[in-house]
């Protein structure tokens, strides 16, 4: 058989026994003999990637991709580092890791960066918890919220009564949200918001706060006609892990929410970093 000739080769290693667990991302090559195998399954829609070095990675995920893999996983489901190893691997025939540091929800598509080895992912750790990294995302919003900036600072925390849910709470943690009104027409905004701290459904829980949930949002009160919710991590600065050199990341918007933005009369012109 393949196993026992020797022609089946996992990592750049022989394999002799059918045991080996197999992980998204693993590089398995079977040398041709005279049997015949199966063609093997298509590989996942590849992310974007915005920036690669020996460092790090930071891709465009897609909305509806997961960053780390949810309680209610579905057969099969894979998450953006896993896709992303497989696609690394694809390309460069061997195997990639790269490691989960900080996580997008689901439903936020946009700039997501990923650590290449330990050494990296603990540097890009602490400048995160640090307050270093810079994070601007684009909403569409319900309402108007007007010309001048708004801010938010109430603590957030769980809610008690709507599982994975979010909500203002004086006995969750700080966080601090600046919103700018960039955009507005019939009953929508297109907003960016600068989150300050790093909390789970921040931005669209402030945003809620403030009256203006993110169209679409249907657990914080979004409707606007919206398919799905429009939030968009869409610029990023951050110390680079090997000198801590500012680095500039921006993540063009989704094709499906450029569209959106045109059809309501929200379509803008982005200045520059």
């Amino acid at each position: 058989t393949v196993i026992e000739e020797g022609r089946l080769w996992l990592n750049a290693s022989s394999v002799r026994v059918l045991s080996r667990t197999v992980r998204a991302g693993d590089v398995i090559d079977v040398i041709p003999g005279d049997d015949r195998l199966a063609p093997p399954e298509q590989a996942p829609s590849p992310v974007g990637i915005v920036h690669e070095d020996g460092w790090l990675v930071a891709v465009n995920k897609p909305p509806g991709l997961a960053s780390q893999p949810p309680r209610d996983r579905r057969h099969g489901e894979l998450t953006a580092p896993e896709v992303l190893a497989m696609q690394l691997a694809l390309r460069d025939g061997h195997r990639v890791d790269v490691l989960l540091f900080h996580r997008l929800d689901r439903i936020t598509s946009g700039l997501l960066v990923l650590a290449r080895h330990h050494e990296a992912a603990r540097a890009l750790t602490r400048a995160w918890q640090a307050g270093a990294a810079e994070k601007t995302y684009l909403a569409v919003v319900r309402g108007d919220p007007g010309p001048a900036p708004l801010a938010m600072a109430r603590a957030i925390g769980r809610d008690r009564l709507t599982p994975g849910r979010f909500r203002t709470d004086r006995s969750g943690k700080t966080a601090r949200t600046e919103v700018v009104r960039v955009a507005a027409s019939g009953g929508l905004a297109l907003v960016t918001a600068r989150p300050l701290t790093g909390r789970s459904h921040q931005v669209r829980v402030h945003l809620a706060e403030l009256g203006f949930p993110v169209a679409g949002d249907r657990l914080y009160g979004g409707g606007g006609g919206a398919v799905r919710p429009f939030l968009h991590a869409w610029r990023l600065g951050l110390p680079h892990p090997r000198d801590g050199a500012r680095l500039q990341l921006e993540a063009p918007l989704p094709a499906d929410m450029q569209q959106f933005l045109a059809a309501h009369d929200l379509a803008w012109e982005p200045p520059a970093p």
